[in-house]
């Protein structure tokens, strides 16, 4: 049986919390089969940086680090992740300055974080993680 991770497999436990969908996971991991879930429309690159996460209901603050960022969204290593669903700030903060965007928890792992999915990015914000991107792709790209 493959082991979830990062939101590539999730159970079918709609409309509960991160941890109470852990927590269910693993007690019924041998009862309830894993279903794929829908496979992102934009690739991600590797991308450690510093990022503030702000719950938009509480004003919640968490502080922790991206692994992976992409045109739609990225991925937050955090012990603590907001419930999927959660409508967030995000600011991600890097020597080449800072991505600001309203968000949306789409999917997330106790141990390991969270994907968060941008919802509200202004064109001027967009071309900020553009300009990231693109860098990131040419140091990826093998020197032939």
């Amino acid at each position: 049986m493959p082991i979830p991770d990062r939101g590539e497999w999730q159970p079918e436990f709609k409309g509960t919390s991160c941890i109470m969908k852990n927590k269910m996971m693993l007690e019924n991991q041998w009862k309830q089969p894993l279903q794929r879930t829908k496979q992102r429309s934009v690739r991600r690159c590797p991308l450690v940086a510093s990022v503030e996460v702000t719950e938009l209901q509480s004003g919640t603050l968490l502080s922790a680090r991206t692994s992976e960022l992409g045109l739609g969204g990225c991925y937050v290593d955090a012990l603590n992740p907001f419930p999927q669903g959660t409508l967030v700030h995000l600011r991600i903060t890097r020597d080449q300055g800072v991505f600001e965007t309203n968000a949306k928890v789409a999917y997330c792992d106790l141990k390991f974080g969270m994907g968060i999915a941008f919802t509200e990015t202004t064109s001027e914000q967009r071309s900020i993680l553009q300009e990231w991107l693109a860098e990131i792709v040419v140091q990826l790209k093998p020197v032939s």
